[in-house]
């Protein structure tokens, strides 16, 4: 079984073709698991350009499934005095798979600032039960995540109130202090529609995906980060979900939105 951190640096040290091959345990259905090829997307762009701000905000599109072998590529867009942007796409032998855009920029002062207040941090992992779907058809990347339920229902409850507070990190240890990149993982689950169905569902699969982080310092202890996951649409074989994380201090990192097709 590879870990994020086995894959993560053979790819990396393929760059600039940046080639990797998808092994069993990342893939959901046939394809690789969209949390995964995001961040080998933005991987490929910070180390080839390793003096970049921050990232700010990245439009994913999960064009097409990816499987087998991937490759991907990546684009300068335009370079501005305070923004980077670049076009990134990952394929595979049967063509488009995940494609993005991701935008950079530096910090700048400003005369007023609001910010989210901070989340008040009632139970931490320790103190809540592990959250992983028991049904034989649980996709198979699920075993690289560790997740503790603090709130809202578990997959195929069949709630009328989809929304999931629960902490997550991989279970790879070396991938605790890596930041940004492995959270790209993370926060590409759970998916709140599955709580709301209450019989099996044949796939449920992203569209799209659109993040805006809201800090420079991607840092958390131990590798756990709090996250939130909600919809109220979920209809005509489509659910819109909400997406709020949360470090461990309980200062707020990212809010983002998923478009997401539901199979049944």
């Amino acid at each position: 079984m590879k870990t994020y951190s086995d894959i993560m640096g053979a790819f990396l040290a393929t760059g600039p073709e940046y080639v990797a091959d998808l092994p069993d345990n990342w893939k959901q259905g046939r394809t690789a698991f969209g949390g995964l090829t995001t961040a080998l997307l933005a991987a490929a762009i910070q180390q080839d350009t390793p003096e970049l701000p921050p990232l700010r905000t990245a439009q994913i599109n999960f064009i097409g499934p990816a499987i087998d072998a991937l490759s991907v590529s990546h684009k300068l867009l335009r370079q501005g005095k305070n923004n980077v942007t670049f076009s990134a796409e990952l394929n595979s032998p049967i063509g488009a798979g995940t494609h993005g855009h991701f935008t950079y920029g530096v910090t700048r002062e400003l005369p007023r600032e609001i910010d989210y207040p901070l989340k008040a941090i009632d139970k931490k992992p320790e103190d809540v039960e592990t959250f992983f779907p028991a049904h034989k058809d649980a996709p198979s990347f699920l075993q690289n995540l560790d997740r503790r339920l603090i709130s809202g229902p578990r997959f195929m409850e069949g709630s009328d109130h989809p929304d999931i507070l629960m902490w997550a990190r991989l279970t790879d240890p070396m991938s605790w202090d890596k930041g940004l990149l492995p959270l790209l993982v993370l926060a590409d689950t759970p998916p709140a529609a599955l709580t709301f169905f209450d019989g099996p569902v044949r796939a449920l699969s992203s569209m799209n995906w659109n993040i805006n982080f809201l800090t420079d310092k991607i840092e958390t202890e131990d590798g756990w980060w709090l996250m939130r996951s909600a919809t109220r649409y979920v209809r005509d074989g489509y659910s819109s979900q909400l997406t709020q994380v949360w470090n461990s201090e309980g200062r707020r990192v990212m809010d983002a939105m998923q478009l997401q097709a539901v199979f049944v």
